[in-house]
């Protein structure tokens, strides 16, 4: 679905991001062509191309490709250097960061060791990565923002900060407050799933899909339903915890204090368990992969009551929610998910059967040990380029000068997306 653009004097903002997203979904695209997607005059659309080139967001170049007479037609596209974001994911004993530009190109990622458990030390530790990959921007010093990524729920529920993806002492979120001071930057923040959604859906392989659903296999499992290109949140934003999905009557027992919860079974950390490692953080991909590919008989064992579950979790997820796809990203090394999901096969019959194509039913990330960072950092940029009402809306983080064009109203602090 192409989202039209309004006539409304006071929808300016809205109308540019409009443009700014089918050229993203699209790629290279003559003024023509966006009239004809977008449904704005050919006057509105050459000011407002006018308008996102002048400020660096797009660039413009003849179309040789398109066969007319006389000049080719210009074509605009994002532009690389049109401002970066910097992405930080964070885990109990490790926090990865990544420089990202407007096309979701790494430019550059640091990763340290650290216990977050400690907040003055994982403060220092994320000021120090953004420094470090400031210096690295080809943007001309253009950033869009910091995107932090964290394992949910949030806010005070009897499943927050419990379990091997939580924060052991930490009660709020007041930190990521403490980066917007230290760095200057605006800051936003969201449940890991919701990043590495977001992500997929601006530069990853649901770059072309209006809904799906986000699997995050990571040391735990989140999930993430994306309709319309935004993520639904529910009551509280914290939707689709599917990890903590009891599907295992009188199962293992849970930290969530329930039994047999979905993450009890399909998770590094339940590897882990398995294989008798202290936690996930202790079992690299490396290894990972190494056992896998001498066909260790626990792990094979492992992969393939987990893929007993993922069968049953597609299944629940397409009967109960018909996404287009399903799309599976975190930080589980892409061998491992593959040979699960390949395990996982055929798939229990759904209301998708029969009418999606089998091998779109389920689709893995091209940005499988990225995703989490890409995800963090896609979240500033998400706010920018998002052309929904709901976001538009939203009191923007911005202090750069353009932002006001693209309808942000800077405030201080973390922003939840």
């Amino acid at each position: 679905m192409v989202r039209k653009g309004s006539t409304q004097q006071s929808s300016a903002p809205y109308n540019r991001r409009i443009v700014l997203d089918i050229i993203r979904r699209r790629g290279a695209m003559s003024r023509k062509a966006i009239v004809e997607k977008v449904g704005l005059s050919p006057q509105t659309v050459a000011n407002i191309t006018q308008d996102l080139e002048t400020i660096g967001l797009i660039v413009s170049r003849r179309d040789k490709s398109e066969k007319s007479r006389g000049q080719p037609p210009i074509a605009f596209d994002l532009n690389p250097q049109g401002g970066d974001a910097i992405g930080i994911s964070l885990e109990p004993r490790r926090a990865s960061a990544a420089l990202v530009n407007l096309i979701g190109e790494v430019i550059d990622r640091r990763e340290v060791e650290i216990d977050v458990a400690d907040q003055t030390r994982t403060l220092a530790a994320m000021k120090r990565l953004v420094e470090d990959l400031t210096r690295s921007s080809l943007s001309g010093g253009r950033l869009w923002g910091i995107g932090v990524a964290m394992p949910g729920p949030f806010d005070a529920t009897e499943l927050s900060f419990v379990g091997p993806t939580a924060f052991e002492g930490w009660q709020d979120l007041s930190i990521l407050d403490d980066l917007h001071r230290v760095t200057g930057l605006p800051v936003f923040y969201s449940v890991d799933s919701v990043a590495g959604a977001l992500g997929e859906s601006l530069f990853g392989v649901a770059k072309a899909l209006d809904g799906f659903f986000y699997m995050h296999f990571g040391v735990g499992l989140g999930g993430t339903l994306v309709v319309d290109r935004a993520a639904y949140k529910g009551a509280n934003s914290n939707a689709t915890e599917i990890g903590h999905i009891p599907i295992v009557p009188g199962g293992r027992p849970c930290y969530c204090g329930n039994n047999g919860c979905l993450e009890r079974y399909l998770s590094l950390h339940s590897l882990a368990e398995t294989l008798g490692a202290p936690d996930a953080h202790a079992l690299s991909a490396t290894r990972i992969i190494e056992l896998l590919e001498r066909k260790d008989p626990v792990v094979i064992n492992w992969c393939r009551n987990a893929a007993e579950h993922l069968r049953n979790a597609i299944c629940i997820i397409e009967n109960m929610l018909d996404p287009e796809s399903i799309v599976i990203g975190g930080s589980a090394p892409k061998p491992l998910v593959e040979h699960i999901l390949m395990a996982a096969r055929p798939f229990h019959r759904s209301v998708r059967g029969g009418i999606a194509d089998d091998s779109r039913r389920v689709l893995l990330s091209e940005r499988q040990d990225d995703s989490s960072i890409l995800g963090a950092a896609v979240l500033p940029i998400y706010k920018m380029l998002s052309p929904r009402f709901d976001v538009l809306l939203q009191d923007g983080k911005s202090e750069l000068e353009l932002a006001g064009m693209l309808g942000h109203k800077p405030t201080g602090g973390a922003g939840r997306l």
